[in-house]
Order: C-alpha cells, then sequence, then structure tokens
C-alpha cells in the first residue's frame, strides 16, 4: 500500500479544520511523508499555506462532491506522488460515495475520524439524523468537543454506538482537556445488583473494574467473551477477554477478567462463551492490591460476535 487516505469527517463548525491543523503542524504526523490535504469546504478556520507546505504537504481545493474521482486523485498521483492524503470532507458530502470512489492503484482509505460539536449533536440527531449517519457509520475515532459540566455524555455516547458499536470516541471539555466518563454516565447501571454487559461496553466495564474493584463486589455479572487461557494460580480459572481496539486492527491490547468455573478444564483457546456469576473481591500481593474475580455459576459456549474488537470508551 502506497498511498493512504486519511478522512475526517463531520459538520460545519465541528472543528475538522482545527483538528487538522494540529495533526499536521503540531505532531511528527508529517515527517518522512509526502502529504497532500484535500480541503472541500470553507470553515471558520483557514489553514496557512506557507505554515502547511513547511511541513511538506500541499493543499489542493475541490467545490463540488463530484470532483473527488478516480480521475482527480490520479492527477494528484502523477503531480505530488504522495504516500498519505488527508481529507477534510464537506459535512454535506455522501461519505458513501468518498469511501467507495474507484482510486489509482495502491490508494486506499486506512482512516475515518470524526469531530461533532457536542452543543448541537441534539439538533443533528433529532434534524439531520440521515447525514450525521453518514460521518459516523465508517468512524474509527470520533471527538465529542466543546463538553460543558451540563451536558450527559451517555446521551451522545449510546447514539454513536447505535450508529457504530466498534467507533472510539473521546471526550473533549470546551479547554481542550479531554474527559471521561462519571459514574452515573456508565453505559450500565453500577446501582442495581445485576449487570449484564453489552457486547460493546465490554471495554469500559473491564477497564472501570480493574481501576474500582471495590465498587463491583458481590455484583452479579453476565459478560460475553473469548477463552483465553487457564489461570496459572487457581485450579479452575481463566481468563475470559476480548483484543481492545485502541486506534486500529494493527494497535491491539488484551483486556479481560479472571473467572473461576470447574468448565475450563475443557475449554478451548479462543472459544466464544457467556458467562454470569458473582464478582468476589480479592487481594493479589504481585499487583499489592484488590482485584476482581467472577465466580460463574452460569458457562455456555456462543457463536462469534460479530464485531470481535472493543473499545476503551
Amino acid at each position: 500500500m502506497n498511498t493512504r487516505i486519511y478522512l475526517f469527517t463531520g459538520f460545519l463548525d465541528s472543528g475538522k479544520s482545527s483538528f487538522i491543523n494540529d495533526t499536521i503542524t503540531t505532531t511528527d504526523f508529517c515527517q518522512n511523508e509526502k502529504t497532500v490535504l484535500i480541503v472541500s469546504e470553507q470553515g471558520e478556520k483557514e489553514y496557512s499555506q506557507e505554515e502547511i507546505e513547511s511541513f511538506n504537504c500541499d493543499i489542493v481545493y475541490i467545490h463540488k462532491e463530484d470532483e473527488f474521482n478516480k480521475e482527480f486523485l490520479q492527477e494528484l498521483e502523477n503531480k505530488y506522488h504522495p504516500t498519505q492524503v488527508l481529507m477534510e470532507v464537506n459535512g454535506m458530502y455522501n461519505v458513501d460515495n468518498i469511501v467507495e470512489c474507484e482510486k489509482p492503484d495502491d490508494w486506499e482509505v486506512v482512516q475515518v475520524l470524526t469531530t461533532i460539536n457536542a452543543k448541537t449533536f441534539a439538533l443533528y440527531i433529532q434534524n439531520m439524523r440521515s447525514l450525521l449517519y453518514q460521518h459516523v457509520k465508517y468512524s474509527d475515532l470520533l471527538i465529542f468537543n466543546r463538553i460543558d459540566a451540563s451536558m450527559k455524555k451517555s446521551f451522545l455516547r449510546n447514539n454513536i454506538k447505535a450508529i457504530n458499536s466498534t467507533c472510539q470516541i473521546i471526550y473533549e471539555k470546551e479547554d481542550g482537556t479531554v474527559n471521561t466518563l462519571e459514574d452515573d454516565e456508565l453505559p450500565f447501571d453500577i446501582s442495581q445488583d445485576e449487570i449484564h454487559v453489552l457486547d460493546h461496553d465490554f471495554g469500559i466495564f473491564c477497564m472501570d473494574a480493574l481501576d474500582h474493584p471495590d465498587k463491583y463486589n458481590q455484583k452479579k455479572v453476565t459478560l460475553r467473551g473469548k477463552f483465553i487461557g487457564r489461570d496459572k494460580q487457581l485450579e479452575d480459572g481463566f481468563v475470559l477477554g476480548r483484543l481492545a481496539m485502541v486506534c486500529c486492527e494493527e494497535d491491539t491490547s488484551l483486556i479481560g477478567m479472571v473467572c473461576e468455573h470447574p468448565a475450563a478444564k475443557q475449554l478451548i483457546p479462543n472459544e466464544w462463551v457467556e458467562v454470569t456469576g458473582t464478582i468476589d473481591v480479592q487481594y493479589d500481593s504481585d499487583i499489592n492490591g484488590n482485584f476482581c474475580l467472577l465466580k460463574v455459576d452460569d458457562l455456555k459456549v456462543i457463536p462469534p460476535l460479530k464485531n470481535e474488537y472493543v473499545t476503551f470508551d
């Protein structure tokens, strides 16, 4: 693959231009690369051509959606020979057409990044859902910006996950710092004695249980994942886990929970199972702290999940 295409989607005033400008000028993203930036809408923030070009990046403007075609991309190939292309996608364009457009040999869309102004998100959901769907359904990373204290991040998250369950979400406050979900905004009700963890919530559940094990003590939990292997210390112990996608399929880590059930001896590595049991918080001298052990009452083998990967949002 010679030329990687990164699409930046989102509506006007969502922060796309600032995100792209920062990516080019404040990181090493363009180091040792020949980059072309395609701009298809005029946002509040204008690019400094001189500054952008100092990072070995050329700016090309298009004014109509049908200008983005194989002939146009081939002209870019012949003129600039880029190793990567960044495109600021007009908020009214059909992203399907951009993704599915025929491209020169060895050109491929490798990542879609979406920015959304949290203050106007409810309006988009109510009146422009089909357009919003276009922006979100391909997104690998979505940034909600301009979060303030009055906003429920669970509302933002649940609407996005209903469109794209594998999209990683970042919540950014008005001052630019990254925010997180509070307890009352977790995608499950921590106050209940029984918690049924949805598949796309596996990552956030395991991380929260790792960080705050005591609040899950004696909670009855149901979740689904892979049998990773036997635990080295518990006779009937095993690890239930999934690959957590940090950025892309090449950037993953294993996240999971230690479980205990006699059937651990019969399970096959990478076999998908659903477990229901009660969490017992125990002390581990190796980590000098408490951890959650799920004592399983019910275990059954299930078909593989459609979306294997989970994210940390």
